[in-house]
């Protein structure tokens, strides 16, 4: 009896919504980190985040859903496709919204990865690994490292993407019937930075060189 053919790769398209930056990071303020040194800082980790998500093998694309020019400028320098945020009412509708004009520009056929902004330490070989691991029809999410919030919601082709994020969204997306990909070598994938404490870990698991750039200035008094 002749084998079957292996399943083709899915082909990802990862959203990424990015807050107008003047907005972004609010809970880094503090003593140490100015109003520009925050704008510059989230813009960093999202910078870090798409370009490390454009060496993953299985990403076919990013899309930024985004209204701030600056954002708009760098990510779409970087490869990313930009759209403004049409609905303009939170990141749940920022991620549906992209998800449809991921799969109007990239075919029905398309997986949808849904990223938070915030992620400086991804890195794409985990991201490969991460994507490996989905199988089926099922959504899939990626818990963030304090086990409460989530950093990424998946939806293979033909599925909704059906966001949750926000507050205790890792038990809302498993309510919601989506599985939680497993591994402890998928760190980067869960290390989101709102806090001072949270960029501190972040640095220690290794950040992108943007933010790395951004935070030496820092340290330099820049």
């Amino acid at each position: 009896m002749p084998r079957s053919a292996p399943a083709e790769p899915i082909r990802w398209c990862l959203v990424v919504p990015v807050k107008r930056l003047g907005h972004a990071k609010s809970r880094l303020m503090g003593p140490e980190v100015s109003a520009s040194l925050r704008e510059r800082l989230a813009l960093a980790f999202a910078t870090d985040a798409v370009c490390a998500a454009l060496t993953a093998a299985h990403v076919a694309a990013v899309l930024a859903v985004t209204d701030d020019p600056t954002a708009a400028a760098v990510l779409g320098g970087l490869g990313a496709t930009v759209v403004p945020d049409e609905p303009d009412d939170g990141l749940n509708a920022a991620f549906a919204f992209g998800a449809r004009v991921a799969r109007s520009k990239l075919g029905n056929d398309v997986g949808v990865a849904a990223a938070a902004a915030d992620l400086p330490a991804l890195r794409g070989a985990e991201l490969d690994i991460a994507l490996a691991r989905i199988v089926g029809d099922k959504r899939y999410f990626i818990a963030d490292a304090h086990d409460i919030g989530t950093t990424m919601l998946f939806a293979p082709p033909g599925v909704e993407l059906d966001p949750r994020f926000g507050g205790p969204s890792r038990a809302a997306h498993a309510a919601s019937g989506a599985l939680e990909v497993p591994g402890a070598d998928i760190s980067s994938l869960r290390r989101d930075v709102d806090t001072a404490a949270d960029l501190a870990d972040a640095l220690r698991l290794g950040v992108g060189p943007a933010t790395a750039a951004v935070w030496g200035e820092r340290s330099r008094g820049v």
